[in-house]
């Protein structure tokens, strides 16, 4: 690369690995929904979806599950939502207020109310399911979707 062999060439930027020149827009900046999914279309509101796993009521848990995915959401999307109602409730249950917690009054105090839903264990062993299930999804050892559907099952 001529002289200093450190210094590259706005050309090596713009190829592929098959050293074949390729345009590169660098101002393109992909939209959050690719990401995960596209939003929910409908206007369905998560949280009841939310509040029915923090109430334990695997029925309308699993109902609002179906209606989230019919208005465009995917299950990973889902998946996080569960986590965080699980999350809230572990950190309701070992702080004595939503302050002490740094959360918002209000879902610090609808996961309190959701604690006495659960016996002693169960939001822990949801919490390590939920993470165990996670990873080997990620390694191709079964879907999101699917973990979602048990986790739901499971309440």
């Amino acid at each position: 690369m001529g002289g200093d062999e450190n210094a590259m060439t706005e050309e090596f930027y713009h190829k592929n690995i098959f050293d074949d020149v390729v345009d590169v827009d660098l101002q393109f900046v992909e939209e959050e929904s690719d990401a995960i999914g596209p939003k929910a279309k409908s206007g369905f509101n998560i949280f009841s979806f939310t509040d029915a796993v923090g109430a334990r009521n695997k029925k309308d848990a699993w109902v609002l599950y179906q209606k989230a995915l019919a208005s465009g959401m995917v299950p990973e999307e889902i998946f996080w939502k569960i986590v965080w109602a699980i999350k809230t409730m572990l950190l309701a249950k070992v702080t004595k207020s939503a302050d002490e917690a740094d959360m918002k009054p209000f879902p610090y105090s609808k996961a309190k109310s959701n604690l006495v839903n659960f016996k002693e264990g169960d939001l822990e062993s949801l919490s390590q399911s939920l993470l165990v299930g996670y990873h080997n999804a990620r390694r191709g050892k079964g879907e999101i979707g699917t973990l979602v559907e048990k986790t739901i099952l499971s309440l």
